[in-house]
């Protein structure tokens, strides 16, 4: 076990308020359950950044397209301000497999 003491230890008390996960999508349509589940309190913002080479295009609830990731353009990567979402779903409208890096931060 760490000592409390020290300035640098591991924080092994209260909440955590990070998330960050890294997926691979491969379905071209919006599947049944969400692909990300964003679990925080008090979420404050959140990012996406695809990291693959070609487009994906993403969705808040599963039936609607709301906005795509375009490698190279400036919606590669997305950060949204004071905007809680807890479920993203992916679909790439190409076939291969895409890589998405979500993270997102909370109030303390």
């Amino acid at each position: 076990m760490p000592d409390p003491r020290n300035p640098r230890a591991p924080i092994t008390t209260g909440f955590d308020t990070n998330f960050f996960q890294r997926i691979t999508v491969t379905n071209l349509g919006f599947v049944e359950s969400s692909d990300i589940l964003i679990n925080i309190k008090n979420q404050q913002s959140f990012s996406m950044i695809n990291e693959g080479t070609d487009i994906v295009e993403y969705s808040f609830n599963g039936r609607t397209l709301h906005g795509d990731m375009v490698p190279g353009k400036p919606s590669e990567a997305l950060m949204f301000d004071n905007r809680r979402i807890s479920k993203i779903w992916f679909r790439a409208p190409n076939s291969g497999s895409h890589v998405i890096r979500v993270e997102a931060w909370a109030h303390m």
